[in-house]
């Protein structure tokens, strides 16, 4: 009997978008890379990188909606590569497949610090970076060396098994438990050396901080949910304090996935990134994208910087009482959003040390059990249990207790 497929897989999206869109193989070094590619090839590409348990499929959803509307879109796969450096050329090679000079990086947990060694490697090939749920560092999925070189000899069974324990526990909500669901799914189709390769990229000691010179030159959005993830919370403060001047955009409810349990608002915020770096579809410019659109724009820079002047000087000073009381509200917003994402980040932090300490407390329980000596060692426990082997033996020999006539021990006394 077949696996069950999931709702993802089943809706008419997914399944018209296999049936429009051919997946495709490239052979680089040995090694194919697997892709979905759409939109007019004319347009500067916005290329998709997955996690540690995604599959190129798992971008339908963008790969659909923008390349339906001008923009050109690729969703890659990519073979199995033991360490950063051997992927950073392997991507290298595969851009050179592709005749890709230059794109814009869209990178999803994993996928994203990719990007960012990609980007330090060479900072010329990418127009912007895209990080959803990513990190600077491997620190906090440090493993020890040996049991990470035992990743590429252990079972696809164990490997699967390592990385769903880390899929989010207990009831979700309907669009976070469909996309869990496709993943899953998208899981069981990858092989012993896919799932370890990926493992150990995410094991290995790896930082990008060294490099962050050539990195912050390059736009930047951090595309991040606001509900609970599995990435620890020290891992997203690293991301922003190395940069600050990225630009940050927030989803209020997309879990671990989001480009598929809230797909539209991501892909709305991929929009707004790539034309901001003057990125339109149809590979058109601003001028003819904003007269197709209906949108009045000015002959040009100088003519605008010279109507703000006389709106400055034409303001009366109520108006300017209105726009100073505007900024002061929109600061005590910003003050108020900041300061409950601050919030959020300490109960998750203090909810992520509590579930820590009751893991170790069963750690610690079935240590004791497999060594033979029960759950807890209290001397109170120890004290019951001598008292109740005196009763025992005080009843034993209650119960053979001698006859005083015939001197012999009477069972039935």
């Amino acid at each position: 009997m077949s696996r069950p497929r999931s709702r993802i897989a089943r809706c008419k999206e997914f399944v018209a978008f296999r049936s429009q869109v051919p997946k495709r193989r490239v052979n680089v070094g040995g090694k194919d890379w697997t892709f979905f590619q759409f939109g007019p090839s004319d347009v500067p590409p916005l290329i998709c990188l997955h996690g540690t348990s995604g599959t190129a499929e798992t971008f339908f959803c963008q790969v659909s909606t923008l390349g339906s509307k001008g923009y050109h879109i690729i969703a890659a796969q990519w073979p199995d590569y033991w360490d950063h450096a051997k992927w950073v050329a392997g991507f290298y090679k595969f851009l050179a497949a592709l005749n890709i000079k230059k794109c814009h990086l869209l990178g999803v947990s994993l996928g994203g610090f990719m990007a960012l060694h990609f980007a330090a490697r060479y900072p010329d090939r990418v127009s912007s970076l895209i990080l959803c749920n990513s990190f600077v560092d491997t620190t906090p999925f440090h493993q020890n060396p040996t049991w990470v070189t035992m990743l590429g000899y252990m079972p696809e069974f164990y490997l699967k098994k390592y990385i769903l324990d880390s899929f989010p526990k207990g009831a979700l909500p309907g669009p976070h438990a469909d996309a869990v669901d496709f993943v899953v799914e998208q899981l069981e189709s990858l092989n012993r050396n896919d799932l370890g390769s990926r493992l150990t990229l995410n094991c290995l000691p790896s930082s990008v901080t060294k490099h962050l010179n050539k990195i912050v030159k390059i736009p930047m959005t951090i595309l991040d949910t606001v509900d609970d993830v599995v990435l620890p919370e020290q891992m997203r403060d690293r991301l922003y304090k190395a940069f600050p001047s990225a630009k940050l955009a927030y989803i209020k409810k997309g879990g671990d996935f989001p480009f598929l349990s809230a797909h539209m608002e991501v892909s709305m915020h991929i929009q707004v990134h790539l034309r901001g770096n003057k990125v339109f579809p149809g590979g058109v410019d601003a001028k003819t994208y904003a007269k197709k659109s209906g949108i009045d724009l000015k002959e040009s820079e100088a003519s605008v910087n010279n109507n703000k002047k006389k709106k400055k000087k034409q303001l009366t000073e109520e108006e300017k009482k209105e726009l100073e009381r505007q900024r002061k509200e929109e600061e005590r917003k910003q003050a108020e959003l900041k300061k409950k994402l601050e919030e959020e980040r300490k109960r998750k932090e203090e909810e992520a040390r509590r579930r820590a300490a009751e893991r170790q407390k069963r750690q610690q329980a079935g240590n004791k059990i497999l060594a033979g000596l029960g759950v807890t060692g209290d001397e109170d426990d120890e004290e019951e249990d001598d008292n109740n082997k005196k009763k025992a033996n005080a009843e034993a020999s209650d119960l053979f207790a001698e006859d005083p006539d015939t001197g012999e021990a009477d069972p039935f006394a």
